[in-house]
């Protein structure tokens, strides 16, 4: 009996393979073959649904969204400066500014919503200090949605963790103990080492096609490289490089230095631009803030 049940967990294990190698696509930005189980239609649904789900979690804490009109005009008015020269024009993209000065982020979802925190360009701690740089971690967003990136990773990561939980599951039906380690650890690898490097791969194209993106919208592409150089200097350490190898972003330095090499192509896109924009312009310069304060939350904090 144990047997067949393994015995049919590998057969369906085989189908879903066979239907996945089954699922290959062209990226829209390089023309390669790519594989992908979902279709475009089908990310941007799943991209609206993860939105809801996040917004709906930043209410519940109290978070400020698109309360400030000055910083909402500019996030909204980069990106669409941005998507209107992307792979990818027809999708549904939305910019949502987020007014929390204490989250340094900005992140993608599948199909086009774009979330930039407030803390992005906090004076103190932020990460970009001009238009210019504000453009380059946008377009680095937008770029992932072009890539496909969230949905590629998800298609990557199914079937070999299926294979592997398959595998456990079978070692232990057999009460095969040396065999459930084996699987726990290679599952651990997998996930650990293989995914991540699939992932600062995706980081490091982002980083390149969002550079060509900015300069493609007339946003000056020295900009981007900039960015990663600051972090580095507040962030890059050698327990920081120890520790990059299960890292899911490349580290700053190395970010910075992939994109001087690839800094003269986006330059003659910039000089190319029809529209040069006033991305030299600092982001301190903005009318103050009317962002409400966010109250604090009365749950204790944590040690």
């Amino acid at each position: 009996m144990k047997v067949t049940h393994f015995i049919r967990a590998a057969a369906m294990a085989g189908l879903l393979f066979t239907l996945a190698a089954g699922c290959t696509t062209t990226d829209f930005v390089t023309g390669q073959p790519v594989q992908n189980m979902y279709s475009l239609a089908e990310e941007v649904q799943l991209g609206g649904q993860f939105y809801k789900e996040l917004v709906s979690g930043l209410q519940k804490e109290n978070a400020p969204i698109d309360q400030d009109p000055a910083r909402v005009a500019l996030v909204r008015e980069v990106t669409a400066h941005i998507t209107a020269v992307a792979h990818i024009t027809n999708l549904p993209y939305h910019a949502t500014f987020v007014g929390d000065p204490d989250f340094v982020n900005a992140y993608a979802l599948p199909g086009g919503n774009i979330m930039v925190f407030e803390g992005i360009w906090n004076p103190k701690e932020g990460l970009v200090r001009t238009v210019d740089e504000l453009a380059a971690v946008i377009g680095h967003e937008i770029a992932h949605v072009n890539c496909r990136h969230s949905t590629e990773a998800m298609t990557r990561q199914m079937l070999p963790n299926l294979l592997l939980a398959g595998g456990m599951i079978w070692a232990t039906l057999e009460d095969k103990d040396d065999l459930q380690l084996l699987f726990g650890g290679l599952m651990l690898v997998h996930n650990g080492l293989i995914v991540t490097r699939y992932s600062r791969a995706d980081e490091l194209e982002a980083d390149r096609i969002g550079m060509m993106y900015m300069a493609k919208a007339g946003y000056n592409p020295e900009a981007a490289p900039r960015v990663w150089e600051r972090l580095a200097g507040a962030s890059d350490s050698q327990l920081a490089k120890a520790l990059s190898i299960f890292s899911t972003h490349p580290r700053d330095k190395k970010r910075a230095q992939e994109l001087r090499k690839h800094l003269p192509e986006a330059m003659a896109l910039y000089q190319a631009a029809p529209i040069k924009r006033d991305g030299a312009r600092l982001l301190s310069t903005l009318p103050p803030s009317t962002t409400p304060a966010k109250p604090k939350s009365d749950k204790p904090e944590a040690d």
